[in-house]
């Protein structure tokens, strides 16, 4: 009966006139309901009751705190009723029931200052990266440009220094997309970029694969960091040099923070609850992600594109949420073939345009050896054809296909080093 009677003694938006119990009363017999609710007697007795202005953020808690807890009740039984259905598919059952989950979390743990006043995010005090003072932080920038002479990096290098002197892509809260056709070293490129960022930065990593298996995955990140050839790896044929070698890797990368995850992420809701347990229980630093056409999601969609555009958008929204980069490797469509020049444009990303419209980088590999053997077989082209926040430059990379690794070309017109 209150919000009811709220409601309609309001009178204009965000404004309500005092309600005492007369006023209550007046409004009830107007609507016919004063006998339906026991009358002014019961209304009296009701005011008696009344909470006071003083405990109304503690009021407005516990009505909150009881509406989520509605809320768990309601997907509780619906889970209930579900599970006693046999479902013929219990994983969709658990990817819905961990979205209804999450969804109340993000609720319950929403953050009540959502709108941010401009001097409050100068301040520091509403930042959703740094909650030093705004001129602090540039202060900090100037005076390492100033002390080293080499520009101050503020995300995370990729290891490239080319790339790293001209643009940042891989920025907190950034979707970046790599893509090219297939077998031009899209998932070397990123376990490079995840690999330095882990073992030479020590920074947490997760490496999500739908395409290759954890063991596929670690014979790769050996035979890259000892150079040596991974078919021989596969095949056996090593030296003793070589044993040691590998031996000497496996310790030195053993016990860094690089987490893989090669099953159960088929689709973007899962892909979301598993980063979202790595950032929660790793406190990853960036999270990689192999590869995009790959995924589906929970529900059914007669449109591909409409499906890929959601995976997309989803997977902006989780770099937004964890304050994270998210490295996203994806397909080109065959369009590139048919075209004299074959490096990649834009209109080239498979299955959907909301993926360049959603991604803050787009960076393409381009390797002329793979169409000409004897067209410089070992230099690549990373070429970073959107960036939301800074130059896009065209890089080139020496590469090794033997062993899955890029690296510099020189000469190399970098600093010494970058802070992070």
């Amino acid at each position: 009966i209150v919000p009811v009677l709220l409601c309609k003694l309001r009178r204009q938006p965000n404004l309500f006139y005092p309600a005492d119990i007369h006023l209550v009363c007046e409004e009830l017999k107007r609507l016919g309901k004063i006998n339906l609710v026991g009358g002014a007697a019961y209304i009296t007795t009701l005011a008696q009751y009344a909470g006071t202005s003083a405990y109304l953020e503690e009021y407005i808690k516990i009505v909150d705190d009881k509406s989520i807890l509605r809320k768990v009740i309601d997907f509780s039984k619906k889970a209930e009723n579900a599970a006693l259905n046999a479902p013929e598919n219990p994983n969709q059952l658990i990817e819905e029931l961990e979205h209804d989950i999450e969804n109340v979390k993000k609720k319950y743990n929403k953050n009540k200052d959502e709108i941010a006043q401009i001097g409050e995010i100068i301040k520091g005090t509403k930042s959703q990266i740094d909650t030093r003072p705004f001129y602090e932080k540039i202060f900090e920038r100037q005076l390492f440009h100033e002390t080293h002479g080499k520009p101050f990096l503020t995300g995370i290098p990729t290891g490239f220094i080319d790339l790293d002197n001209q643009a940042t892509p891989l920025e907190n809260t950034n979707l970046i997309i790599v893509a090219a056709r297939p077998a031009m070293g899209k998932t070397a490129l990123a376990m490079n970029i995840a690999s330095h960022t882990c073992f030479d930065k020590n920074m947490p990593v997760g490496f999500i694969s739908l395409e290759m298996g954890r063991d596929q995955l670690l014979e790769r990140l050996i035979s890259s960091g000892t150079g040596i050839p991974g078919e021989n790896i596969k095949r056996g044929i090593l030296s003793s040099d070589e044993m040691k070698k590998i031996k000497e890797e496996s310790e030195r990368i053993s016990d860094n923070p690089f987490f893989i995850i090669d099953r159960g992420c088929h689709t973007i809701q899962r892909v979301v609850s598993i980063a979202r347990k790595l950032k929660e229980s790793k406190d990853i630093k960036l999270l990689v992600l192999d590869y995009l056409q790959l995924l589906g999601t929970s529900g059914s969609s007669d449109s591909r594109q409409y499906e890929v555009a959601e995976i997309s958008r989803g997977l902006k929204t989780l770099a937004m949420e964890l304050k994270i980069p998210i490295l996203c490797i994806a397909q080109l469509s065959r369009k590139v073939e048919e075209r004299i020049d074959k490096r990649p444009l834009l209109s080239d990303l498979r299955d959907s345009g909301q993926i360049e419209q959603d991604a803050d980088a787009i960076l393409f590999l381009y390797r002329r050896g793979y169409y000409d053997k004897n067209d410089k077989p070992n230099e690549a082209e990373l070429l970073l054809k959107k960036n939301r926040h800074g130059a896009e430059p065209d890089i080139k990379l020496y590469f090794d296909k033997n062993c899955g690794k890029f690296s510099n070309l020189p000469p190399i017109n970098q600093p010494n080093s970058f802070n992070l």
